[in-house]
């Protein structure tokens, strides 16, 4: 039986949530589409180049590292959209505004795209959330997730440590990012302190056209967002669920 999963949790821990997609184009997107998408987005917003823009396109397109990094950025209501030239993303600011409204926002965005014409093929797209539960205790920061670690015959019990790996699940693959000890600084200046847990679900496609992506597109976030979900619930223990206070519905 599939258990239930939370509807939202009273003290929330998450600090980051970002969509994004990834693309081939023979355009300068970076340049030619934050003017189309301005037009399109309503309410208050502000578009500025990033410093990663600096650097030469032809450097940027042959480093792996560069090739996808936003280069402008739109300032819109609850939400930043991050422009590269092989790049779209759209990340909540904090404090996350919730699924309904992030939802909403990636489609509108997404459909931007579509209608610029300027993405050929799109290779994947990708939900990342960002979770920081606050503790100070290095107990705490192994007992609060579901890990059993022994290394070289010593059992991972109360020491700093940093965890990545890769789980397939739903024909998705998550990245699960683990740091015991680390601290963020969010767009608002505010500090946070504590345990992380970041899992990045990707979605690779084999050069898919952007009607085709866009095509049943409510239901592909919705899968998406719940494979997401569900990872991260699955990451920490009851104890720890309980102290962020879920809300069922």
């Amino acid at each position: 039986m599939t258990k239930s999963l939370p509807q939202k949790l009273k003290k929330e821990p998450l600090i980051d949530a970002i969509f994004e997609v990834r693309f081939d184009s023979d355009a300068q997107v970076s340049v030619v589409l934050p003017g189309m998408l301005f037009t399109e987005l309503d309410g208050n917003k502000s578009i500025s180049r990033l410093p990663v823009s600096e650097i030469p396109q032809e450097m940027r397109r042959s480093d792996p590292n560069l090739k996808y990094a936003p280069l402008s950025r739109i300032d819109w209501s609850s939400f930043f959209v991050n422009i590269g030239d092989c790049s779209l993303s759209v990340s909540c600011k904090y404090p996350y505004s919730g699924w309904k409204a992030f939802k909403p926002a990636i489609i509108k965005v997404i459909k931007g795209l579509e209608s610029s014409g300027l993405a050929k093929h799109i290779e994947r797209y990708s939900m990342k959330y960002v979770d920081l539960v606050p503790t100070s205790d290095n107990r705490e920061k192994v007992s609060m997730v579901n890990l059993d670690v022994t290394i070289a015959g010593h059992k991972l019990e109360k020491e700093p440590y940093q965890i990545r790996v890769e789980i397939p699940r739903d024909g998705l693959l998550n990245i699960v990012n683990i740091v015991s000890s680390a601290k963020a600084t969010l767009h608002t200046g505010i500090s946070k302190e504590g345990l992380i847990v970041e899992v990045d679900t990707i979605v690779m496609l084999k050069n898919e056209s952007i009607s085709t992506l866009v095509n049943d597109f409510s239901n592909k976030l919705e899968a998406i967002h719940l494979t997401n979900k569900t990872v991260f619930f699955d990451c920490i223990t009851p104890s720890t669920l309980n102290s962020l206070e879920p809300v069922y519905e």
